[in-house]
């Protein structure tokens, strides 16, 4: 089955979603060679992936990872994009996550350790003294005390586990890029998604039509970035409804000034932390603050608290200059300072 498979793709045909949810089942148990896996995911990664192909992959995932279970019935949003751009950004998504909550938005932020970035969700919070949760217990503890939590995707997915060695092998984009956000354990019903290739934004629109969240809005920087672009125009997905529709937005739509790239650009996990702290203060380079704000500001709109993405410019604004966000970082590393001495 496999080997038919691969001679599928070497014909430029693609797979049905059963058969890439029986390839990625296969991957877990090890029943594929990895000269076998290596081919289809380059194969797959080199032509584009379907959103068929997304979706079985994302069901199979989810059938296999560990979900979250909440007794209220709060609406979570999450801000968790592909990464994959090389652009090596300060960790935006996370510092969007953490403004949100400060305002009273439930986030679950899903991520992990950098595959190939410069940081990741997970090293930039290690930085800034904040912990993961591993567990369901740990999950919702920190979203009732904080409206947020951060969740650790290797600790709730044990099936990628058999995978990371095939994603260290390859040093480009694979579709476990693409399915990442979309297996987060607390299943959100909103979500802002950053995506480095418009094709692949498209395709997993196509796919979340199929796989039920609420409402999602992917971008895709026209400078490459899997974020709002501050430099240019930002190519949107709107999912609603059971709808598709695709957009250009620019930062002057939003009442912002066009910034530098070299200005949101980070060696590690260390000068991200302090950049998004410095921002939180309402601080930071105007390019790195503009950027969070357009970001936050899509969040918003993302989640249905505004009706455009310029009216949720305001907001944020507002939020980073009274100290809001920082003072809610303050608190969350003062909870995590009485555990460890607890």
């Amino acid at each position: 089955m496999i080997q038919s498979l691969n001679k599928k793709l070497m014909k430029k045909e693609t797979m049905t979603e059963n058969e890439a949810c029986y390839f990625m089942e296969s991957l877990v148990n090890g029943s594929v060679t990895d000269a076998e896996a290596i081919s289809i995911l380059s194969l797959m990664s080199y032509r584009g992936e379907t959103a068929e192909e997304i979706t079985g992959f994302v069901k199979a995932l989810r059938r296999l990872s560990k979900q979250i279970n909440r007794k209220s019935n709060d609406e979570v949003m999450d801000t968790c994009g592909t990464g994959g751009d090389g652009a090596s950004t300060f960790n935006i998504s996370t510092a969007v996550s953490i403004i949100l909550s400060s305002l009273g938005i439930k986030v679950a932020k899903h991520g992990n350790k950098a595959v190939t970035s410069k940081s990741g969700s997970s090293d930039v919070l290690d930085a800034l003294g904040i912990k993961v949760a591993t567990n369901s217990y740990e999950a919702n503890t920190q979203l009732d005390k904080h409206d947020i939590a951060f969740l650790h995707a290797p600790y709730f997915h044990p099936a990628l586990k058999k995978v990371a060695h095939l994603r260290r092998q390859l040093p480009f984009r694979t579709i476990f890029n693409i399915v990442g956000p979309l297996l987060n354990p607390m299943s959100p019903a909103y979500q802002l998604i950053g995506v480095s290739d418009e094709n692949a934004a498209r395709a997993m629109a196509e796919a979340i039509k199929k796989l039920g969240t609420k409402k999602a809005v992917l971008v895709t920087g026209k400078d490459g970035l899997d974020e709002c672009s501050i430099t240019g125009e930002t190519k949107m997905f709107l999912v609603e409804n059971n709808e598709v529709i695709d957009f250009i937005f620019t930062p002057e739509e939003a009442g912002l000034k066009r910034g530098q790239l070299t200005d949101i650009t980070v060696n590690d996990k260390q000068e991200s932390a302090e950049l998004i702290i410095s921002i939180l203060k309402g601080q930071g380079n105007e390019s790195a603050r503009n950027i969070v704000i357009l970001n936050a500001a899509a969040a918003l709109f993302a989640s249905n608290r505004v009706n455009r993405i310029k009216d949720g410019v305001e907001v944020i604004e507002q939020c980073l200059s009274s100290g809001t966000a920082y003072k809610h970082l303050l608190a969350m590393n003062k909870e995590e300072e009485k555990a460890l001495v607890n």
